[in-house]
This record gives structure tokens, C-alpha cells and sequence, in this order.
């Protein structure tokens, strides 16, 4: 039987009642067996501008406005005194949403090589599940979860009751921190704070010669002391620092009313006796959001993100969880039939805008009938993924018919900062020895994945080209491609 592992994977889709696809095993040796002749597809090279809709076909890729979330930012300067010892602090309701919200205290330019102080405090009137505050230093540009450009506390909110952790964001999105609390994704004995507006004294410092000359944060939570040393070459890094306040954690989540009063900064008390007229942005605003997970939003654009003229492809897409496969995105070109055994090329230009922790998009080859998974199988491209403490890699990656996976482990560095890069995609039969390579590039660096034999034994069937969601649970992306180029079938010449 040809492609055992795709006839295989459709049997089991149909027997669990998936509406797509109801196919049997024998529609799929009609379809795809031309893919296993000794002799290739004839190909070529299709190129788009996106200069207008190309009709892409996509399943899941854009939300539904019913299943928004109204949401609310109502916080700034408060004549109030929930944290403060006299009338006058900082606070209100504050919802996690992609969309920054910022009250904030303009500063001078600070940088990780010098000293900072800041002491008050805090105190939380109302936490409902999945929501938090960032309260600190950070940049006018800063933006994402976790926020480069930035030395804070975070305030994380559960139903009724809240953690407090501290932390700092590199200008490449390197982070680390320390903790007063595990964290509610842990075992831990340690109980968080209740959200019942007791006031809670606060101290964050940072001191560039600490740890040995690496950068050290010092948090004292009601005369708790905890310490924590930044990463070694973070402090190398940098980070840039020109306001002082609250920000919004940038991801989908609830909402939480937190108060900050009695604030110094450097030692100097911060007169809140009246509005200081500090700044803010998105700070008073209710609106329809519907930038939450799993609610995907990627497509056609008339934007202009990844350079060039106005038109490209992107938006939003969130990593899901593999128990939800009905919320799988895939979105892109139909390319005839392509399998392993052809040279596949593709390029074009990208742009990361956004990203939050544990993030991922696929963008190559794939096949509409089997596109859910981690990666799915009949998959050649890119992972963009990686650990947060690095970035996103743009690494080679691929699945078999029958699931064989393989991952470079590492690639080229895709930073969330805005900056369009110039990448390619190049899968070569005759390499690593007839089994096949396929090579990812991003601007000038590049690596090589080698397949393994049994890779190339399972075979692959494509029938798409373009970008998929990653199965498995996580935050999102904000990504926009241009001037695709890519490898289809020449469906003007007989085989």
C-alpha cells in the first residue's frame, strides 16, 4: 500500500468521528500514489506578491466575533488610599489583553549597568482567575509576556487571590527573575495573598555589581528578602528603561483591581497627593477583543509589516493544546501533489511583531487532509519556536507520512522586535547520502537538517503550501510574510 502511515492516520480519524476528513484509505491511494513513482512530479516556481487576496484556503484561521471578550482598562491616578497611607496612588482595573495598556511616570534613559530602587505599596481588591500587573521599570517600546525591556514585579491573579514574582526582560527577550511564590502550576506549601485589599510593603532593587559583577534584583515582600542574579550575558544583552509604572500583561487572561501607593523612586518619595499627571496608553478603554485563545486571526492583509508594498499574509496564531484538534489552524496555497521525492524551494520575507512564551507557527508544505499535530505529519519547513529565554528559532523540521518526526534542535534567531528578515527554504532528495536534507535559512545564517532513512521510507504527501498552528498548549505569535516564492506542481505538463 502506498503511504501506509497517511491511509493509516485517515482509518483512525474516521473511526474517532472526525467530520474532516471522512475519507477512506482507498481515496487516499488514488489521490497520492503518483507521489511514490520512480520519476518526480514536474514542478515550478510560483511566486506571490499578495498585491491583492491570492484566496489562500484556510480552516480555523480567522475568529468568530461572537466568541469575543469585552474587555475593560480603567486604572491611572486614583484619589483613593486602598494602598497608600494618605489619599493619592496609582491603580485600578487592569484585564490582560494583547493590547498594551500602560500608566506610567516618564524617565531619563536607565540601562542594566546602573543602580535602581523603587519601594511602596500594594494592594489587591478583587483577582479573578488568569489575570496580572506588571509594576516596574520598562520601555516605551516594550510589549509581549515576558516584556523585554524590563525590571518588575509581576503580579499574577487567581479567583480571590494573587502571587507575586519579580523579574527582568533583555532587550532580546533573554528573562529571568526569582520567585516569593512556586507559582499555582507547581506543588507548593507556599499559600498565596488574598485578594482582599491588605496593603503589602514593597522594596525592588537591582544592583549592576551584584552576583559577581552579573547584575543582581533584590525583592522584600513584608520584610521577605529574595534575591535573584541575572543570567550570565544578560546583563551583556542590555536593556533600556525610560519609564516607571503599571503594564498590562500582554496575553489573553481576566482581570484584577491592584492598587500601588507611598512610591519611591531612588529614594524620592513620589507626591500623589494629587494627579501628577503621569501618562498612560490604552489605560481607559472598553472594547470587543477578539485576540484571545484559541481564537486565531491570520490571513490576508493589506498591511505592509514585512516590507515592500502594502499586501502580505499574517496575523495571529495560538499554540493549542492537541486534546482540542478542531481548533488547528492551517491557511495556504493548493500545490497539486508533491512528495519527498522532488526538490522543494521556497522564500520569501517575514516579520515577528509580537510573541509570548511557549509560541510557535509552522510555515513549509503540509497536507490539508492531516494538518493537527506537533508537527502534523506530511509536513516540510519551519518550527519558529524556542525557549523564551533565547528567542524563536527558525529550524528545519519534518514529518513522514507516518509521523516520523524530526526537529533541528536549533536555527537562526527570530526576535519579536518588528525587523523584516529574508528567509529560505531548500529540501534536497539526493542529500545527507540519498535520504534527503533540508536546509532553513534566515537572512545570512543558515543550517542543515540531515533526514533519517526512515523518513524517506514513510515518504510525505503535500498538497498545500503555507503556515500551520502548532498542537500543543501555549501562548501566540504575531507573524507577516511577503513575496512568497514557492515550489508547486507544473500541472501543464504530463508527468
Amino acid at each position: 500500500m502506498l503511504f501506509p502511515g497517511l491511509c493509516a492516520r485517515i482509518r483512525r480519524l474516521e473511526a474517532c468521528g472526525e467530520r474532516r476528513p471522512r475519507l477512506c484509505a482507498r481515496w487516499c491511494l488514488l489521490v497520492f500514489a503518483a507521489s511514490m513513482a520512480a520519476a518526480q512530479v514536474p514542478t515550478l516556481q510560483l511566486h506571490q506578491d499578495f498585491a491583492s487576496d491570492p484566496g489562500w484556503l484556510g480552516m480555523n484561521n480567522l475568529p468568530d466575533p461572537a466568541r469575543g471578550v469585552n474587555r475593560v482598562q480603567d486604572f491611572g491616578y486614583s484619589a483613593t488610599a486602598h494602598a497608600s497611607t494618605s489619599p493619592g496612588e496609582m491603580g485600578g482595573r487592569v484585564s490582560r489583553s494583547l493590547i498594551p495598556a500602560t500608566y506610567f511616570k516618564p524617565l531619563p534613559e536607565k540601562t542594566l549597568e546602573d543602580s535602581l530602587t523603587a519601594s511602596g505599596r500594594l494592594a489587591v481588591t478583587h483577582s479573578s482567575g488568569g489575570s496580572g500587573v506588571l509594576i516596574g521599570w520598562f520601555n516605551h517600546a516594550s510589549r509581549g509576556w515576558r516584556t523585554p525591556n524590563s525590571l518588575a514585579i509581576r503580579l499574577d491573579g487567581e479567583a480571590g487571590k494573587f502571587r507575586v514574582f519579580f523579574e527582568y526582560g533583555t532587550r532580546h527577550w533573554m528573562t529571568g527573575g526569582g520567585e516569593t511564590f512556586e507559582g499555582p502550576w507547581q506543588t507548593t506549601k507556599t499559600p498565596p495573598l488574598a485578594a482582599d485589599g491588605t496593603p503589602h510593603s514593597w522594596t525592588l532593587s537591582y544592583d549592576p555589581s551584584g552576583a559577581g559583577g552579573r547584575g543582581e534584583m533584590v525583592f522584600v515582600l513584608d520584610g521577605a528578602t529574595y534575591r535573584a542574579a541575572l543570567e550570565e550575558g544578560h546583563k551583556a544583552d542590555g536593556a533600556v528603561f525610560d519609564r516607571f509604572g503599571m503594564i498590562n500583561q500582554q496575553t489573553d487572561g481576566d482581570e484584577m483591581t491592584v492598587f500601588a501607593g507611598d512610591i519611591a523612586l531612588d529614594g524620592e518619595r513620589q507626591d500623589l497627593s494629587k494627579d501628577p499627571g503621569w501618562e498612560g496608553t490604552g489605560n481607559r478603554s472598553s472594547f470587543r477583543d477578539t485576540t484571545v485563545r484559541p481564537l486565531h486571526n491570520f490571513g490576508y492583509r493589506s498591511t505592509s509589516f514585512a516590507g515592500g508594498a502594502p499586501g502580505e499574509v499574517g496575523g495571529i496564531v495560538w499554540r493549542i493544546e492537541s486534546t482540542h484538534p478542531e481548533q488547528a489552524l492551517s491557511y495556504g496555497a493548493p500545490v497539486g501533489r508533491l512528495s519527498l521525492r522532488e526538490p522543494l524551494r521556497a522564500s520569501g520575507r517575514i516579520v515577528m511583531r509580537a510573541a509570548g512564551v511557549d509560541s510557535a507557527l509552522l510555515l513549509g508544505w503540509f497536507n490539508s487532509l492531516t494538518a493537527i499535530g506537533a508537527p502534523p505529519a506530511n509536513f516540510l519547513g519551519v518550527l519558529i519556536e524556542g525557549p523564551s529565554r533565547v528567542g524563536h528559532y527558525f529550524r528545519p523540521a519534518c514529518a513522514s507520512s507516518a509521523n516520523a518526526v524530526q526537529i533541528m534542535e536549533h536555527g537562526p534567531l527570530l526576535y519579536p522586535d518588528g525587523t523584516p528578515h529574508a528567509w529560505r527554504i531548500a529540501y534536497e532528495p539526493a542529500g545527507a547520502n540519498g535520504n534527503g536534507s533540508l536546509r532553513a535559512q534566515l537572512d545570512d545564517t543558515s543550517v542543515v537538517l540531515e533526514l533519517t532513512p526512515q523518513v524517506l521510507k514513510d515518504n510525505a504527501a503535500f498538497d498545500r503550501f503555507g503556515c500551520l498552528s502548532l498542537q500543543r498548549g501555549g501562548l501566540f505569535v504575531e507573524a507577516y510574510l511577503d513575496d512568497i516564492e514557492y515550489t508547486a506542481q507544473d500541472m501543464t505538463r504530463p508527468r
